[in-house]
């Protein structure tokens, strides 16, 4: 007894469309693998920049800029400058803030000068500077220890860097400045800031 198979494949239509729906499928999941790798190396670049308060404005002050700074990312971040209204300052050497750092103290020792008007301007120069003299050099007290340096930063209080400013900036009591700080990688962060006696 012969039995007759009578048998039928799919249809070529019916082949196509699976094949095309496949590779949509792939394509998808290769196009979410990459832009979700290049979406993560972005975010790995972030500092999280709080203006705390720029503080010693008057004629005998000391101007000191403080911030928070946290660095949620994965890798470390430099940072190498900051501009406060029309005053630019650049570290001589940069700022590094290490991953995965929360909360860290960054403080930026300015100067004061009078101009001939009477009124009082951010100092320019290299720092750093005695507030004495406003030359280039460590002032020293009477016992022996070396007093607060002009145009320095500190970070965590360890001093770490001196700045090079320039730039014409009125220093008044009462006003909001607006500046940010900038990274080696070029990012800015945007911060504001009214400044206290």
């Amino acid at each position: 007894m012969a039995t007759k198979m009578n048998r039928k494949g799919i249809s070529n239509v019916v082949a196509t469309i699976i094949l095309i729906a496949v590779a949509i499928a792939l394509a998808v999941a290769v196009a979410v693998w990459v832009f979700g790798l290049a979406g993560s190396a972005s975010k790995t670049a972030t500092l999280q920049v709080q203006a705390l308060g720029l503080s010693g404005i008057n004629t005998t002050g000391v101007p000191t800029l403080v911030f928070i700074v946290s660095n949620p990312s994965s890798t470390g971040i430099a940072i190498n400058g900051l501009t406060l209204g029309s005053l630019t300052c650049v570290f001589n050497t940069p700022v590094q803030i290490a991953a995965g750092t929360q909360g860290g103290n960054l403080t930026i020792v300015l100067g004061i000068t009078q101009g001939s008007s009477g009124t009082y301007y951010f100092m320019t120069g290299t720092g750093p500077l005695s507030p004495s003299s406003g030359s280039s050099s460590t002032s020293t007290s009477s016992s022996g220890t070396s007093s607060i340096q002009l145009l320095v930063a500190y970070y965590n209080g360890k001093q770490v860097s001196a700045l090079s400013c320039s730039g014409n900036q009125t220093a008044i009591v009462g006003t909001q400045y607006s500046g940010y700080i900038t990274t080696v990688s070029g990012q800015t962060y945007p911060f504001t800031v009214t400044a206290t006696s």
